[in-house]
């Protein structure tokens, strides 16, 4: 049972991984993303994830996104090299908000706007 879950699962995200460009912008009509992914580029699909300018803002912790607004390429290099660590119990600038990533987060009140990032309701 787990053996066929898991082919499930790895076949829906085969899925996503071509479109994930259209997908992840905040208005696919208006404007992609920047760089733009393109599904069978190698290079291009090598740029995802943290190693993109716009998707790790959106894979950013919270906590830090305050960090990656001042200075997203060391913030970006933390990220990859582990220094920030990425774990499940730290929400994710994109759960918040806003038409960028994290872009309405209050460290204040950070309950204010969470689970309402445009991915999430998509």
């Amino acid at each position: 049972m787990q053996t066929i879950i898991g082919q499930v699962r790895s076949e829906d995200a085969s899925h996503l991984k071509p479109v994930i460009g259209q997908y992840a912008a905040y208005d696919p009509d208006d404007k992609d993303l920047d760089p733009p992914i393109r599904a069978n580029n190698q290079r291009s699909r090598a740029k995802m994830g943290i190693n993109h300018p716009q998707l790790a803002r959106m894979l950013c912790p919270v906590k830090h996104l305050g960090e990656y607004l001042k200075d997203p390429i060391a913030t970006r290099q933390k990220l990859q090299d582990g220094d920030i660590k990425m774990r499940a119990l730290v929400w994710l600038a994109m759960v918040y908000s806003g038409k960028i990533a994290g872009e309405n987060f209050n460290p204040q009140q950070v309950q204010n706007g969470l689970f309402e990032g445009y991915l999430l309701e998509r």
